[in-house]
């Protein structure tokens, strides 16, 4: 067997281990893959050819955006995050983008709203046509994108990872209700086109907590066939 086979150069784990990751990513998204299910580093490796420590890397990555938990001497599985835990998170963020929307509104420019709005058309578009992984992404896209235009690196930063976490609920919980409504969006980025930074806090925030009532975390029974949640015919 070829030395590479065993033991793939970095470049070849690496995509391998983005290969595990995405597979996981649009599990989730599309409900095959549940909280509390175990990731085994030896199955998934079997599953998609891979070394063991390719499959360690991408459950490092997994983590890193609060999607899996890392256990010592017990392996991975899917977070589960419970009732204070989304409080927390949607509260952190309705904190953080309140306060960053009032502040864009006194600088934001025309570009920058013809940016917002364009974001917000493909947010329908993959709306209407039921592409639900592409469309929690241009969600939460659209206010990791408010954090760039606010211009503070820091806030961005810590948006994109709190952004990330949300996503992640939005997936293992889905409401009845569509999640992050588009229609507050429309109207955060009107109130960012006038200039009104009271508004567009208030906006803001609101939305946040919304978006926290639509979701209700549920004990879930973990999934039982790994290899067809990752790799569906």
């Amino acid at each position: 067997m070829p030395a590479d086979t065993l033991a793939p150069r970095p470049l070849q784990a690496a995509l391998v281990s983005a290969k595990i990751v995405d597979a996981v990513l649009e599990a989730l998204a599309h409900g095959r893959l549940t909280a509390g299910t175990r990731l085994r580093e030896e199955e998934i490796a079997g599953i998609f050819g891979a070394s063991r420590a390719a499959v360690r890397d991408a459950l490092k990555a997994l983590a890193e955006r609060g999607v899996a938990v890392l256990q010592p001497n017990r392996g991975a599985r899917v977070a589960s995050p419970t009732e204070d835990e989304v409080t927390q998170t949607y509260a952190a963020r309705a904190l953080i983008e309140g306060a960053m929307a009032a502040d864009l509104a006194q600088h934001i420019t025309a570009a920058d709203i013809r940016k917002l709005r364009e974001h917000v058309g493909a947010q329908r578009r993959t709306n209407d046509s039921g592409e639900r992984r592409e469309h929690l992404r241009l969600m939460g896209d659209f206010h990791t994108l408010l954090a760039m235009l606010h211009g503070n690196p820091v806030v961005t930063e810590t948006l994109e990872r709190l952004v990330a976490r949300t996503s992640f609920m939005t997936a293992l919980f889905p409401p009845q209700t569509q999640i992050c409504a588009i229609d507050d969006h429309v109207a955060l980025v009107d109130a960012l086109a006038k200039g009104d930074g009271a508004l567009a806090q208030r906006l803001a925030s609101k939305h946040m907590m919304d978006n926290r009532a639509r979701l209700r975390a549920a004990v879930s029974v973990p999934t039982a066939d790994l290899r067809a949640a990752l790799l569906p015919s």
